[in-house]
């Protein structure tokens, strides 16, 4: 299952788009080896990784691009897992 999310960052008037799909598990681990140094880079691996298509300026803008790494967690909306006996 890749699913994927459109993410909208709005800079005063302008909005920007993009699509991204979910972290596979070789991005999942370079993000978190990342995130323990620097959690910067880490969210720049996480949305370069997923990125699938959008307006460039979320990528170039550091502000654009933590705005929308913010947004990921929605990504990840409707799993559930438990435990049964």
């Amino acid at each position: 299952m890749n699913k994927e999310i459109v993410i909208t960052v709005r800079d005063g008037e302008q909005e920007y788009n993009c699509i991204l799909k979910r972290p596979d598990i070789p991005t999942l681990s370079r993000v978190n080896k990342l995130a323990k140094a620097d959690e910067v880079l880490a969210a720049q691996e996480l949305i370069k990784n997923c990125w699938l298509s959008g307006d460039k300026e979320i990528l170039e803008d550091a502000y654009m691009m933590m705005a929308a790494v913010g947004q990921m967690g929605k990504l990840s909306e409707g799993i559930t897992a438990e435990i049964k006996n």
